[in-house]
C-alpha cells in the first residue's frame, strides 16, 4: 500500500492550507476528488474553525486536513479543536510544532510540517512526524529563500518519510519533475485559488486569470516576513491584509497572495479538473 493510500487518499496530492481562502466547499471538493483538502485556520477563532470542520464534514465523507499557523495567538485553542474533532492530517507552518505533537499524536492525527530549507527539515525530522512538505520560494504567501528544485532533492536525500514538493506545481509535467527529484507527492495552493469552489472575491480570481510573467513579486509584510503576492495597479498599502483580498477584493488594502504558477492560470474551473491536470487523470 502506498503511503497516501494508508491515509485514506486516492492520490498523493494535498491542497495548500491557504488562510482565509480554504473554505469548506473547496476543501470538500478536493477531498471528494481523491486528494486531500485542507482548511486554513489562520485568522480564525476556535469556534470558526470548528464550524468550518463541521460544515466540511457535511460535504464529504473523505479525509481532510487543517493547516495550523503556529504563530497565531490562539494556536493552543486551534490545536485543541483539531484534536477534539480528530482531523485526519495537520500541516504546520510558521513555527515549531514540537510542543503540540504529543496532543496531535494522541488524537491519531498525522502531522506534515511545511519547511522552507534543509536546516529546518533536519530539526523536524528529529520529531515524531509523518512527512514533510518542502516548499520553495515559487509558492504564494509567506516563503523562504530556496527554490523547489534545489530544496526537494536535498530533503529527500536525508529522509525516508514521504516528502511532498510545494511551490510551482500547476500540471502533470511539474508533478513528474518533482517525483524524479524524489518527492512522494505534491502540495498545490495557487492552482486551487482558480477553482470554482474557492470562494475568494471575484477581483482576486480575476487578477489570477490576468496575471502574466512576471506577475508576482515578493513583498515584506507588516510582521517583517516576505510573502509572494500578485502584482496589480492598485497596490498602495504597506500593511496589506489577506482577509481584505479574499473577502472584499480590496485592491488598495488587500494582499493578493499567489505563487508563480499564477502566470499560467487563464480561467476558473472545477477543483476536480485541477486535480486531473496535475495528476494526468
Amino acid at each position: 500500500m502506498e503511503w497516501y493510500q494508508a491515509l485514506g487518499l486516492k492520490y498523493p496530492l494535498f491542497q495548500g492550507g491557504m488562510a482565509w481562502a480554504s473554505n469548506p466547499e473547496l476543501v470538500a471538493a478536493v477531498s471528494n476528488a481523491g486528494a486531500l483538502g485542507i482548511i486554513g485556520s489562520g485568522g480564525r477563532s476556535a469556534q470558526q474553525l470548528q464550524d468550518m470542520i463541521q460544515k466540511t464534514r457535511q460535504l464529504t465523507q473523505q479525509p481532510f486536513g487543517v493547516n495550523l499557523m503556529l504563530l497565531e495567538p490562539n494556536i493552543q485553542e486551534l490545536v485543541k479543536i483539531v484534536c477534539q474533532e480528530k482531523i485526519a492530517i495537520v500541516t504546520t507552518g510558521a513555527g515549531n510544532p514540537a510542543k503540540y505533537l504529543s496532543q496531535l499524536n494522541l488524537a491519531g492525527i498525522k502531522v506534515f510540517p511545511v519547511i522552507p530549507n534543509v536546516k529546518i527539515a533536519q530539526k523536524m525530522l528529529q520529531l515524531p512526524i509523518n512527512g514533510l512538505i518542502a516548499e520553495g520560494i515559487e509558492a504564494g504567501g509567506h516563503v523562504g529563500t530556496e527554490t523547489t528544485f534545489t530544496l526537494v532533492p536535498q530533503v529527500t536525500a536525508i529522509s525516508d518519510l514521504p516528502i511532498l514538493a510545494a511551490g510551482g506545481i500547476y500540471d502533470y509535467p511539474d508533478f513528474q519533475a518533482v517525483k524524479i527529484l524524489g518527492a512522494a507527492g505534491v502540495q498545490a495552493g495557487t492552482a486551487f485559488l482558480a477553482a470554482e469552489e474557492c470562494q475568494i472575491a471575484f477581483e482576486y480570481q480575476n487578477l489570477l486569470c490576468q496575471s502574466s510573467n512576471p506577475g508576482t513579486m515578493l513583498a515584506k509584510t507588516s510582521s517583517g516576513y516576505w510573502a509572494r503576492v500578485l502584482k496589480h495597479p492598485g497596490q498602495s498599502s504597506t500593511n496589506a491584509s489577506l482577509k481584505a483580498a479574499v473577502q472584499d477584493g480590496d485592491l488598495k488594502n488587500g494582499a493578493f497572495m499567489a505563487g508563480q504558477v499564477a502566470d499560467r492560470i487563464t480561467h476558473i474551473e472545477p477543483a476536480e479538473k485541477i486535480i486531473q491536470r496535475i495528476l494526468n487523470k
